[in-house]
């Protein structure tokens, strides 16, 4: 490995530092990063999603699982532009051998898949090539300070990832012009089975937040490699050292440059083997040495104090400008007595803030938990059957005898919301005949849920068409023709008249 050619200035860096660098190394080569990616990714994902257009959400899984053979074509570009090599999609995909063949794909793909540490050890399998036991051995090595940042980094992206998709959402909850509640939209993003539309839109856009983020997971793991390198092997020192050496061998070196860089080499040598080689004859010295066992040599230095250890020390240090206190020794000392209480109250608020957060934070996990449980059934005992939803009237002698002729008449009139409202009532009703529970204090959105898990199919999607139109007149304010409301009403009383006739 050249280190000259290598486009990042070698230093210690902390974790932090190394895992900025891999940002700054997608930002800096951001053409060919992506183009590179979207040229493999886009034709595997299109594939997948035409082979597995029925089930989205099993294409995402699918490219989800895929990630590791991507990871080793970014990683490939990114090696290559860290030395100046030519880059792009054409020079990268074709070259398989490079980030295919010999990288540990099959393991990557299988029981290697939740290593939670992939960009980290990515570049032991790809750029090292080491395998079995002294593979092992190096990854050891190299998480031996630095596991913990790149486990980190997986799951800091994972939720980069969860938190696009859930804000592009939210953004086209936004720009609908229909007020759909935003959990209902977040259900139907990740729920698979019964809306094929909203699991295609959710794994859309999970396809989207993997091609923006894991570049930046695989630059980040790729330069925490280079920095823990770095430290293990001296990488920066070895540059240091043969920049010295060039200025030497240089012909036109002038004298203080010379003198400066012996003095530089004296200061640089290991001082020990100076004085040992003082202490001793010349030509003792390659008899002893050669008489000792360097692996044994090799443990006892590292068994000093000063080697296996690495020690970090964090302090807090005022470098503001001082005051000289002491200039006027008549004047009363100042009391600071009042700074004390203070940050007592504020300590004391604080904690009853804490307290008041956290009870506020159980509540809401318990108001949840136990909304789950309702909506799945999960309670005992036959609930009460209420006579109001949502401000609705579901009592079943508020419908008139035949509710799909009188809403028709009604539309005709242009009475359309009323048209609508005795529908959708209508259409309540004759669910809780059937024996479906709905509660007081259910939303919409809960009634639909409840609708969609144990309606039968033709009722189901009516009914999901009958609160969209309710929904687009009752809060987006638009208006619903009276030709599309008397077709509901022909639709409702195909799907509810016989259930009048039974008994209830």
């Amino acid at each position: 490995m050249d280190l000259e050619r290598m486009a990042v200035r070698l230093r210690p860096r902390n974790p932090t530092e190394a895992l900025d660098l891999g940002f700054a190394l997608v930002r800096e080569h951001a053409g060919s990063v992506y183009g590179t990616w979207l040229a493999a990714y886009l034709p595997i994902a299109f594939l997948t999603y035409a082979l597995l257009w029925d089930h989205p959400v099993i294409a995402w899984c699918v490219l989800w699982w895929l990630k590791p053979l991507f990871d080793r074509i970014l990683l490939a570009l990114l090696s290559r532009s860290l030395f100046g090599e030519p880059t792009g999609p054409r020079a990268i995909l074709g070259s398989p051998r490079q980030w295919l063949m010999g990288t540990r794909i099959l393991s990557a793909l299988t029981w290697g898949r939740f290593d939670f540490a992939r960009s980290f050890h990515l570049p032991v399998h790809q750029l090292e090539r080491s395998r079995g036991k002294a593979g092992r051995q190096r990854v050891r090595l190299l998480d031996r300070d630095a596991r913990g940042s790149a486990v980190w980094l997986t799951f800091l992206l994972l939720g980069v990832e969860l938190f696009l998709v859930i804000a592009v959402s939210i953004g086209l909850a936004l720009l609908i012009p229909v007020q759909v509640p935003v959990e209902n939209l977040l259900e139907n993003i990740f729920r698979s089975g019964t809306s094929r539309d909203g699991a295609l839109v959710g794994a859309l856009l999970g396809t989207f937040a993997t091609s923006l983020v894991e570049p930046v997971y695989v630059a980040s793991g790729f330069t925490l490699y280079l920095q823990r390198r770095t430290m293990l092997e001296g990488w920066d020192i070895e540059l240091r050292f043969r920049h010295l050496a060039e200025r030497l061998a240089a012909p036109v070196a002038s004298a203080a440059g010379v003198v400066a860089a012996l003095l530089l080499a004296c200061v640089l040598l290991p001082l020990p083997s100076v004085s040992h080689a003082q202490a001793e004859p010349p030509a003792a010295a390659p008899q002893k040495a050669a008489a000792k066992d360097p692996a044994k040599e090799i443990k006892a230095v590292l068994a000093q104090p000063e080697f296996g250890k690495t020690e970090m020390r964090k302090q807090l240090e005022y470098v503001g400008p001082k005051f000289d206190w002491k200039s006027d020794s008549k004047s009363k000392p100042w009391n600071f007595g009042w700074i004390e209480d203070l940050a007592r109250l504020l300590a004391g608020i604080a904690r009853y803030a804490t307290w008041i957060v956290g009870g506020l934070a159980l509540a809401v996990v318990l108001y949840l938990l136990a909304r789950y449980a309702r909506l799945r059934g999960f309670g005992a005992g036959q609930a009460e059957r209420p006579d109001f939803l949502f401000g609705l009237d579901v009592r079943p002698e508020s419908l008139p005898d035949d509710v799909a002729a009188v809403a028709a008449a009604l539309a005709k009139e242009g009475r359309t919301r009323e048209a609508l409202s005795l529908l959708y009532r209508g259409a309540l009703v004759r669910f809780l005949d059937q024996g479906m529970e709905f509660l007081r204090g259910d939303t919409e959105g809960d009634c639909l849920r409840k609708v969609e898990h144990n309606a039968r199919d033709t009722a189901r999607q009516y009914f999901r068409r009958l609160v969209s139109a309710w929904q687009s007149l009752a809060y987006g304010h638009r208006a619903v023709g009276a030709e599309a409301v008397v077709a509901l009403a022909g639709e409702w009383r195909r799907e509810f008249a016989g259930d009048a006739q039974a008994p209830r």
